[in-house]
């Protein structure tokens, strides 16, 4: 076997550089696979996961096996994490326990009988699996695992008969604490960009990132404007318990932000009790972006009335209404030297609220503008005209067609 000190002493600092240099995870594992293929060691599948109390990206997990050549990564929901299936593997396990280091020899059916996951490794060939647990030291109380479970989490396998020898294990576990912290490094890149995304919206986070962080930084977009409002929310906030009112401002907004983001639009603000999304428009295709938006419409309405048909306590219902408008508007940062946000603004930003404050006069949960009909006559119908501040006159309304 060909590992030295010297060449050990390399690869630990080529962890740093990737570090450094901010290499995919993907790409690096698959280039550490293949310096271990250098160094003689028979490995055949690394699979590596940093666990973090995070509501949206619980793990980040990837794996490379020799047979394919690629290393799939994945985000791990924390809701994923704590499933039955997830918790009762060896990861599972250790994440519960005090343990750093376990050993499976799958050559030997008591210990492959132990998870059924090590039972498909030995299917597919695999003799033996270890399995090693860098903490993060932060303290997490979270159901029933260990103060120091978040941190990452790697596996090494191979095919070879009689498995791992005392060398590569001791190779392996000298290489795991810099692949660990290149690890750790790069997810929490990873986690803070979601983290932007999850507080501002996609395409908020994805102009911050790109450097849109000056006071006065921003663009115009052509888009289909859609705004939503609980109706009645100062009664509702006022009769209810603060933890039942939030609930309920949940259930709304997975409703209707939920409904947006899965028609691929923006949310781009929460507003007390208000939703503030786009619809790009694609080029010149207004009527896709209207068609977009007209559809998440629907979706959250449909939404709101099964939550209502599976809930008994009446006081739990909501109802709201949407106002749809295509414009222009302007998303940039404004704000003081030290409070930035990057929000939505312009003319057409206020309209849409406007015609959303309609739906109350009108009892009707969904209107449209003229600008918004004009690209999209599917499905609306004229409700009238009606004198709109911040459109000029009177102006005719369109709603959803009565099914």
């Amino acid at each position: 076997m060909a590992s030295s000190g010297s060449t050990r002493l390399e690869i630990s600092d080529w962890f740093v550089e990737c570090a450094l240099l901010e290499r995919p995870i993907g790409e690096t594992v698959i280039a550490f696979a293949d310096r271990l293929q250098d160094l003689g060691f028979s490995v055949q599948r690394i699979n590596c996961s940093t666990f973090q109390s995070h509501q949206i990206m619980g793990a980040v997990d990837s794996t490379w096996e020799q047979d394919t050549g690629h290393c799939e990564t994945i985000f791990v929901p924390k809701s994923v994490l704590v499933r039955p299936d997830n918790i009762e593997r060896p990861v599972g396990t250790m994440a519960r326990g005090t343990s750093v280091y376990e050993r499976y020899c799958l050559e030997d059916p008591r210990e492959r009988s132990r998870f059924p996951v090590l039972e498909e490794l030995f299917a597919k060939g695999y003799t033996d699996y270890i399995l090693l647990k860098q903490t993060y030291g932060r303290h997490l109380t979270w159901l029933d695992f260990t103060p120091d479970a978040e941190g990452v989490y790697g596996s090494f396998a191979t095919k070879r008969s009689g498995g791992f020898s005392e060398t590569e294990i001791e190779g392996l576990r000298s290489f795991w604490r810099p692949f660990a912290l290149f690890l750790k490094t790069t997810t929490e890149e990873m986690l803070s960009a979601k983290l932007l995304e999850a507080y501002v919206g996609n395409l908020p986070a994805q102009n911050i990132l790109a450097g849109m962080t000056e006071r006065g930084d921003g663009n115009r977009i052509k888009c289909a404007l859609w705004y939503s409002d609980l109706r009645g929310s100062t009664r509702l906030s006022a009769s209810l318990p603060s933890d039942k009112y939030l609930e309920l401002l949940n259930n709304y907004f997975d409703c209707t932000a939920g409904s947006v983001i899965e028609h691929g639009g923006e949310v781009l603000k929460l507003i007390g009790d208000g939703v503030m999304s786009i619809f790009p428009v694609d080029g010149d295709n207004e009527t896709q972006a209207c068609s977009l938006a007209l559809s998440a419409a629907v979706t959250s309405l449909s939404k709101a009335a099964d939550l209502h048909r599976d809930q008994f306590d009446v006081t739990a219902e909501f109802y709201f209404g949407i106002g749809l408008h295509l414009g222009e508007v302007i998303l940039g940062n404004v704000g003081t030297e030290n409070r930035l946000d990057m929000t939505v603004t312009g003319h057409s930003a206020n309209q849409v609220t406007r015609i959303e404050s309609l739906t109350k006069l009108l009892g009707l949960s969904v209107l449209a503008s003229p600008q918004f009909h004009g690209a999209h006559p599917k499905e609306l119908t004229s409700v009238g005209k009606y004198p709109v501040p911040d459109f000029g006159g009177m102006t005719e309304i369109f709603s959803l067609l009565e099914k």
